[in-house]
């Protein structure tokens, strides 16, 4: 098959769909079709519009449910149930625990019973246990509580993510995770905001604490979000959720299947024992879990405020009031925000991972030699802990990478996106307890100089992703009998775009 054998010349509106019980025939077919780029971008703008934004929402009131806990301890919650320190590190590690047993069984579930079910579902449970947290009287209810909904919560990242990858086209997916993700510090913002108003507004109304009215209200906004949910939820195009018809017609569903056709993108199917055990054998899964557990390397930037407290003025009191100490961090945050955006929006833009991925390999390795170095002039210090925010990057161009070139292995996408989660928050739970002990603070010795080893690490993983990738174009292009392959020509907007980059650069890659 030629490269112009691929572009079929169908009308506009027309689609032509196989009979099949799985649904994976639909997409199946190597044609495809000619879509109004006008239909097209209007089919996106409505995805954005519903589908996102109630994404956006459940994942910030997820995050808000998992990060309440600190702003309540330190809002009363310590005196009223008489817990120390410890027992806070102890409600972050329950949930932790319970978060990582329901990451691979989630994968399964929700192949078999869809997302818009599922989803939903799990965050009306976790939206419960966050209500009952303000009626907790010992700290062994607070642990179990805590391990039921970091387990109850285990589905959402990973669900909307593979969600996201299954209706957007591999130059659309950055962007899109980017701005889902950024719910996370959102939620951790409003989390702080939340909790203090209810805290003054609603201490002791109905003889309840402010600390327990703002478990209620958290878990009440994340309810009534996850109803929503529901009907928004989209469902995978080969099977759409029946109650998002109100906003997506048979005519979205047809540009949608023509689309993954486009980039020969196959359905998710139920997930097996036997698919699930199948992923772990794709080298693919290995590499991209590694590098996105090492790439990122922003981890000393939650270390900035102890060093800002330890500045002292000549006479030797603190440099920073403590409302400073609180306010400095957030401007790394909003640093983190935007760069996000910005490194994903160029990088669907210019249709390329790779180049941006090595410059946010720079500005991170530059951000740790500064760390290391701890230069005498304070403003250049205090620069390499908010360039160190811009780590987080990392992580959504290598979702959006893989996504794009993983399109024919559905299950290895979703799996993967759990197993890098997975050794994300092992290495996260561990490593900073050696590399930053407080006993050191704020001149750690091995802190800085550990991850810009995991920084110079992840620049040969990525350059061995960039191969690695090229090769498997090249080897399912082969196969195929033609000079291009699926994720070759992954940035179209039409069919005459398509065909252009295809013609131009045959070895074009993602």
């Amino acid at each position: 098959m030629d490269s112009k054998e691929i572009f079929s010349e169908l009308e506009p509106g027309t689609i032509e769909q196989k009979n099949s019980n799985s649904g994976r025939d639909l997409l199946d077919d190597r044609s495809i079709e000619y879509i109004d780029p006008k239909e097209e971008r209007a089919f996106v703008w409505r995805l954005d519009l519903w589908f996102m934004t109630i994404g956006f929402l459940a994942y910030a009131f997820k995050y808000l449910d998992q990060s309440n806990i600190s702003n309540a301890y330190v809002s009363g919650m310590k005196e009223d149930l008489k817990l120390n320190a410890n027992e806070l590190n102890y409600f972050t590690t329950y949930f932790n625990i319970g978060y990582l047993v329901m990451l691979y069984p989630s994968c399964i579930i929700i192949s078999h019973i869809g997302p818009s079910n599922w989803l939903p579902t799990c965050e009306i449970l976790w939206g419960v246990m966050t209500c009952c947290l303000s009626t907790v009287t010992n700290v062994k209810q607070v642990y179990g509580l805590r391990f039921l909904i970091g387990f109850l919560e285990g589905c959402a990242w990973t669900g909307y993510i593979t969600l996201i990858s299954s209706w957007y086209l591999p130059h659309e997916l950055a962007l899109r995770m980017s701005f889902f993700n950024i719910a996370q510090p959102v939620g951790g913002m409003l989390s702080g905001a939340m909790q203090g108003a209810l805290s003054t507004n609603l201490q002791g109304a109905l003889g309840r604490s402010g600390w327990r009215w703002a478990f209620i209200v958290n878990g009440a906004c994340t309810i009534f979000i996850s109803l929503g949910a529901y009907a928004i939820l989209p469902g995978y195009p080969e099977r759409q959720n029946p109650l998002s018809k109100f906003y997506l017609k048979p005519r979205h569903i047809e540009i949608a299947l023509a689309r993954s056709r486009r980039v020969g993108r196959k359905p998710q199917i139920g997930i097996t024992v036997k698919s699930f055990l199948r992923c772990f054998r794709f080298w693919q899964l290995w590499v991209v879990a590694i590098v996105w557990a090492t790439g990122p390397n922003n981890t000393p930037g939650s270390y900035f405020n102890l060093w800002l407290k330890s500045l002292k003025k000549a006479d030797g009191t603190a440099q920073y009031s403590v409302g400073m100490l609180n306010y400095l961090p957030i401007i790394g945050q909003a640093v983190q925000l935007v760069s996000e955006l910005l490194f994903s929006g160029f990088s669907d833009y210019f249709g390329v991972r790779y180049p941006f991925l090595l410059l946010h390999s720079t500005v991170n390795i530059t951000s740790l030699i500064i760390l290391i170095i701890r230069p005498s002039n304070q403003h250049a210090y205090m620069a390499g802990w908010y360039l160190n925010y811009v780590g987080a990057v990392a992580t959504m161009l290598l979702c959006s990478w893989a996504s794009a070139n993983l399109e024919s292995e559905p299950e290895v996408r979703t799996v993967l996106f759990a197993t890098g989660t997975v050794i994300a928050y092992l290495m996260n739970a561990f490593i900073p307890l050696a590399a930053y002990p407080a006993s050191e603070a704020p001149h750690w010795q091995i802190g800085a100089k550990l991850y810009l080893g995991f920084a110079i690490l992840s620049v040969f993983l990525y350059t061995t992703l960039y191969f690695g990738f090229k090769w498997e174009a090249k080897k399912k292009a082969s196969n195929l009998g033609t000079g291009a392959s699926t994720t070759e020509y992954v940035n179209t907007e039409s069919k005459s775009r398509a065909f252009e980059r295809v013609r131009e650069d045959p070895q074009h890659e993602l």
